[in-house]
């Protein structure tokens, strides 16, 4: 008697606690058993290191908490904690992926904390992938700047990493772009939808600002969009906007952003795509042009690639799946980064050959509403001077490591995407 009690407490306080916010807990658990194969390599130190190798890989595997409290006239309070669960590697769970508290209403819906951006959003609803995920995901080649930005993104502080200056060595790391990442200390709003148009603004604060001489920094970031989705038509607009306000005296260390590439560091991108929706197959279609630009500067110790920057960058894609079974679909895309035009430094570094090729085809099998079965070929072909001196291109969801000038990487995924 004593124990049915006690779980009659236990349940009422449970049950207490729900009416006053809806909380659910949700996430995706996705691994697959990757085949991973490196090749090319412009000079003899890159062409003596082409592995071959397997791995587990958790892609985009999270774990959250959302919920939602009425508050009357219309008002809604909500709120996100959601975590990376890389259970491959048994880290820990953390907040770095989307968290955040807001309310909505009549008139939109208004968030605050760590944000995915707005144009990474938008990249993603035209990504075939499910999720957007594994190496098939297009943030391989979109938003990189040559390499420049690859795995560029906004610290918690609100500082920006540095751009690149050489291949990375992380391997089953990150290498998106600036905008294909999440901004810290950010504020966002959404509007309501007017017959399937809706506005979205973003802005990253800039809490990491440094007025000392040495270390002059101000970083900030907006983000914005605009999409039409009715139907079986989805259009959308985005522009975003990063700047790293800084300067410094010239005597700090090379590696520094400013000593390497320039005073008043901005990046800025538009992405205009959409996708349609046939009912049994679908065609997604984008383009952008990044801009990357820095000012020149030619203080004492400085080195050469400090006289600046202006680069820019069209990079475009189409994609479609189509079903081919009552539970299964074929998925593929092709994009292309074409090369860098504008200048860089003294004009040394060759702007010739320093895009990329990617393309991704699969198979998604529903298992049930919430398993997925999936086999996934991706190939990412970096041109002769992609990566020469900034990195080039990698996988932007779980990486190789081995990005840089003249390399082929490819890859095979199977496994299986649980959603709860």
């Amino acid at each position: 008697m004593q124990k049915k009690l006690i779980a009659l407490a236990i349940a009422g306080l449970s049950g207490a606690a729900l009416a006053q916010s809806n909380v659910t807990i949700y996430g995706v658990a996705d691994a697959t058993f990757d085949v991973i194969s490196v090749s090319g390599g412009t000079t003899p130190a890159l062409q003596a290191n082409t592995p071959n190798f397997t791995r587990v890989a958790t892609n985009g595997s999270r774990i959250g908490f959302k919920g939602s409290e009425n508050l009357g006239n219309g008002l809604t309070a909500l709120f996100q904690f959601e975590s990376d669960a890389k259970f491959d590697e048994g880290g820990a769970l953390g907040t770095a992926r989307d968290s955040f508290v807001g309310a909505s209403g009549a008139f939109g819906k208004v968030t605050l904390g760590n944000l995915s951006g707005i144009s990474r959003t938008f990249a993603s609803a035209l990504d075939v992938n499910a999720g957007a995920d594994g190496i098939g995901s297009n943030q391989a080649i979109l938003g990189k700047a040559g390499g420049l930005l690859a795995g560029t993104k906004l610290d918690a502080g609100s500082n920006f990493s540095a751009p690149r200056t050489s291949p990375s060595t992380t391997r089953s790391g990150g290498t998106a772009g600036l905008f294909d990442n999440r901004f810290t200390n950010a504020v966002a709003y959404v509007s309501p939808k007017f017959s399937g148009v809706q506005f979205s603004a973003q802005y990253a604060a800039n809490e990491g600002k440094d007025e000392d001489l040495a270390t002059k920094i101000n970083t900030s970031a907006y983000d914005l969009g605009l999409t039409y989705d009715n139907g079986p038509i989805f259009i959308g607009l985005t522009y975003a906007d990063a700047r790293w306000r800084n300067q410094d005296d010239g005597t700090a260390a090379a590696t520094t952003l400013s000593e390497r590439w320039g005073n008043d560091f901005r990046s800025h991108e538009v992405r205009l795509g959409g996708k349609y929706d046939f009912g049994n197959a679908t065609l997604r279609l984008i383009w952008s042009q990044n801009r990357t630009e820095a000012d020149g500067n030619a203080l004492a110790g400085r080195i050469a690639a400090t006289n600046g920057v202006d680069l820019k960058q069209n990079v475009w894609g189409i994609g479609g799946t189509v079903n081919v079974t009552a539970n299964g679909k074929v998925i593929g895309q092709y994009y292309r980064a074409n090369d860098l035009s504008g200048s860089i430094g003294n004009g040394a570094n060759s702007l010739a050959d320093t895009g990329a090729q990617f393309i991704n085809v699969g198979y998604e099998h529903s298992l049930s509403k919430r398993t997925l079965l999936k086999v996934i070929y991706a190939r990412i072909s970096n041109d002769e001077n992609a990566g020469a001196w900034n990195g080039g291109y990698d996988f932007g969801k779980n990486g190789t490591g081995f990005g840089g000038a003249d390399r082929k990487i490819s890859g095979i995924q199977a496994g299986l995407r649980h959603s709860f």
